[in-house]
């Protein structure tokens, strides 16, 4: 590409000056020409990169953070709080808290006051548990006990061996909690007694509670209101 020699003023508009063609081929030439080495700017990952020929304006090192402006003078800006990105299932009040559970030796509690001793092997998102070595745990309270003697058990129990694998559906669950080994052996306020022993007592005294139960419901659908769980006509 070229331009007509200064001496010729066609071409170019009136008034400008002759030289501006000549210092434009100049450019030109300067523009195709390959940068020298020293020209070539090598950026490091990690490292901002370097100006060129700006001054020193975008060389300049930008703020941190911007903090917006406060009322009153001398208070400093709280450091914002970073959650973390992943949280430990515990964190969750799902099916997912039983993790910690899993082949640990647990006592399982159903709505119906039935109580299952076991080992969890397994659970599903629905909270339904799979148990084995599972003994169920039948109690009663002790009708000796009394307010004033603390040293006399309230509560006669015994555990009774269960077959194979036992499934619990998860919405019969009210606790589900893990054992102390160290001191399963002598649980506190609790004596254990034979089988036949607690089976008959605890029948007595779900019939005591059933009768007290009925007449409960009698008197509160004599009042216009209609009984809950366990109060059954």
């Amino acid at each position: 590409m070229s331009y007509p020699p200064p001496n010729q003023h066609h071409g170019h508009p009136t008034g400008a000056p002759p030289n501006m063609a000549a210092n434009f081929n100049a450019m030109l030439q300067r523009s195709i020409q390959e940068p020298a080495p020293q020209d070539i700017i090598s950026e490091v990952p990690g490292s901002q990169p370097a100006s060129i020929g700006y001054g020193g304006v975008y060389s300049s090192t930008p703020p941190t953070q911007f903090a917006a402006p406060t009322l009153g003078r001398g208070r400093t800006p709280q450091p914002q709080q970073i959650l973390p990105t992943e949280l430990p299932p515990q964190a969750f009040l799902t099916s997912a808290m039983l993790l910690d559970m899993v082949d640990k030796k647990v006592d399982v509690l159903l709505r119906d006051e039935k109580e299952y001793i076991g080992i969890l092997r397994s659970y599903d998102q629905f909270a339904n548990l799979v148990l084995t070595e599972c003994s169920e745990r039948i109690s009663a309270r002790n009708p000796e006990a009394s307010s004033e003697d603390l040293s006399i058990a309230k509560w006669l129990v015994c555990d009774v061996k269960l077959p194979g694998v036992m499934t619990i559906r998860g919405e019969n669950v009210t606790i589900c909690a893990t054992v102390d080994l160290d001191r399963e052996d002598t649980p506190r306020n609790v004596k254990f007694a034979p089988e036949n022993e607690i089976r008959s007592l605890a029948a007595e005294q779900k019939s005591q509670r059933k009768t007290r139960d009925d007449r409960r419901f009698k008197a509160l659908k004599a009042a216009g209101i209609e009984p809950g769980f366990g109060m059954q006509a």
